[in-house]
């Protein structure tokens, strides 16, 4: 009777070894699918950010400008340096833009002059400048239309 009480808990013990086994296995499980399910909502986020960036366009160099401001009381000029970009796969609007290249700098020329030393040395200046250019330069456009302009050196004397 002795031999079978210890073959009971002993069978009893193998059986607790078991099930907390398994358990310690299912909590292994559920933390590998919990990681899984984690690692790919953060790729996916990712991913998302990603895709949201535009390709950049295609980049013309209008040229260098120097221009006499609208400034009454001393005689001022600035010196700019301008660039547009558009789309580069719509090749009706790159020749479009490759044709009016002189009318473009004609626009910088008067457009520039329209504007006062005190103006253009602010940032929002700066922005102001760019957005009225870019208004002008898109209502000439048939094709298209640019979707920046850079100013890449900016100098007021």
């Amino acid at each position: 009777m002795a031999e079978q009480t210890d073959k009971g808990t002993r069978n009893l013990l193998n059986l607790l070894v078991l099930l907390s086994g398994l358990s310690v296995l299912g909590i292994i499980v559920l933390a590998a699918g919990e990681y899984i399910l984690w690692a790919s909502k953060a790729k996916s986020q990712e991913t998302k950010i990603i895709e949201q960036k535009p390709e950049p366009g295609k980049i013309l160099d209008l040229g260098s400008f120097t221009v006499n401001l609208a400034d009454e009381d001393a005689s001022r000029y600035v010196k700019a340096e301008v660039q547009i970009e558009y789309s580069p796969t719509n090749l009706l609007l790159d020749k479009e833009v490759q044709q009016r290249v002189p009318q473009f700098q004609d626009m910088i020329n008067g457009l520039l002059g329209d504007y006062k030393a005190a103006e253009l040395s602010t940032s929002e200046g700066k922005e102001k400048f760019r957005r009225d250019l870019q208004l002008k330069v898109n209502e000439t456009l048939k094709f298209g239309a640019v979707t920046n302009i850079f100013l890449t050196q900016f100098a007021i004397q």
